[in-house]
């Protein structure tokens, strides 16, 4: 499971997204999280690999 840490500035445009049915901004953010959880996923495949 990969966890996703998000800053208060991050949770507060959720919410005015949420709040505004702001779909192109709810969507910008859902890429961008996703984006990060690949990161995080692929670091952590390169340092099993690593050695």
């Amino acid at each position: 499971m990969i966890v996703i840490e998000i800053t208060d500035q991050e949770e507060m445009q959720m919410k005015a997204a949420l709040l505004d049915e702001d779909g192109n901004e709810a969507l910008r953010l859902i890429k961008e999280l996703i984006r990060r959880s690949e990161q995080k996923k692929n670091a952590g495949m390169k340092s099993h690999l690593g050695g």
